[in-house]
């Protein structure tokens, strides 16, 4: 498939979504913060770390537009084939761990946290090293994808009738929404899948919006 014509707004588009994505993890990080230092709730803390990793995540895509941009600002020539997949690596492991780290706030307590953590770490560095070699990153697009339908299946079965704890699980839903958009997006980014620029541009507008619903939740949450 031939990819759609190149746009000149879309790498300052994707510059500044990336800025204010990165913005709102932290915030998102940062806001829960007291909750954490009050209770000591590993639920929290892994919620909260997933944010951080997401964050990392960003910061790597952050570096990649910064390059995207900078070559059409002073007209020179990046080799995105080769440069695509070495972004992967490192931006495969982070937004894998905060996938798990989602999960893991749901199963803290049926688990050997350290055990899990190790686990953890493992499969997100073996699937980030796999989806570099292979140049595969559809397969790491759609085991990200699978983990977070996991996480949403995993939160909803732990808070089983408990109604209190109904916005949480919509606070789930949220972040999984957010971030199985937000890998395809990246798969535009850094990948091959060709999205026309109002496709891309209206991706990015929704990812926005669920940023702040995001956020006001978690606001509400922490009161």
């Amino acid at each position: 498939m031939v990819p759609p014509p190149f746009s000149p707004l879309m790498p300052i588009i994707e510059l500044v979504f990336t800025v204010i994505a990165v913005f709102f993890c932290f915030m998102i990080y940062f806001k829960t913060k007291e909750s954490y230092d009050l209770t000591k709730y590993k639920g929290i803390r892994y919620f909260r770390d997933a944010f951080l990793f997401f964050a990392l995540s960003y910061v790597m895509r952050f570096l990649f537009s910064i390059l995207m941009f900078s070559s059409f600002a002073f007209d020179f020539i990046l080799p995105r084939a080769a440069l695509g997949p070495l972004f992967i690596l490192p931006l495969g492991y982070f937004s894998t761990m905060g996938i798990f780290y989602l999960i893991f706030s749901s199963i803290w307590k049926k688990f050997n946290n350290k055990t899990m953590l190790i686990i953890g770490h493992t499969i997100a560095i073996i699937l980030s090293v796999a989806s570099f070699l292979t140049r595969s990153h559809m397969m790491l697009l759609l085991l990200q994808s699978i983990f977070l339908v996991m996480a949403v299946i995993l939160n909803v079965l732990a808070h089983k009738g408990q109604k209190k704890l109904s916005g949480t699980r919509v606070l789930y839903a949220l972040v999984s929404v957010l971030w199985l958009i937000n890998l395809w997006v990246i798969d535009r980014g850094v990948g091959r899948m060709p999205f026309s620029p109002a496709l891309e541009l209206f991706f990015h507008i929704m990812l926005l919006l669920v940023f702040v619903i995001i956020y006001h939740k978690v606001s509400k949450w922490v009161k």
